[in-house]
């Protein structure tokens, strides 16, 4: 399995604010640098032998709602969550449903953001609307 580092998130957001706008604080736009630290160390693990995520959507899940819900970043969250999550199912040879529009995944966003969504429900989420690619 390939997982997302540390780096590669933070290049995921610096890259958002650069071609969406935004404000990013130099030198990584950080707010909560230990929860990132966090995430990308409890993403893979294993708690009594066994990983505390087995499932490959409940990984995704688990960047997704922590980047957004955590506010690692100073701004950029919402993006840099859902890219994470995307570019993992990718690295993974996972996508989402055709059927996600633009429209649905911004509800959602937005919804994981107000606080909405718990991770058990971002984790249903994804396994209802990500799949193998062919």
């Amino acid at each position: 399995m390939r997982y997302l580092t540390k780096p590669e998130i933070c290049f995921l957001n610096k890259n958002n604010i650069e071609r969406f706008g935004g404000n990013f604080v130099p030198p990584n736009n950080f707010l909560h640098e230990n929860s990132l630290d966090y995430l990308v160390d409890i993403v893979g693990a294993d708690l009594f032998g066994e990983p505390m995520y087995p499932m490959l959507y409940q990984k995704a899940a688990v960047y997704l709602h922590n980047i957004i819900c955590n506010h690692i970043f100073t701004d950029g969250n919402k993006r840099t969550g859902l890219d994470a999550c995307i570019l993992f199912l990718n690295f993974n040879q996972y996508h989402l449903r055709p059927s996600v529009t633009n429209t649905i995944l911004t509800d959602f966003i937005l919804s994981v953001a107000s606080g909405e969504q718990s991770l058990e429900a971002v984790q249903a989420w994804l396994k209802a609307n990500a799949i193998p690619k062919i």
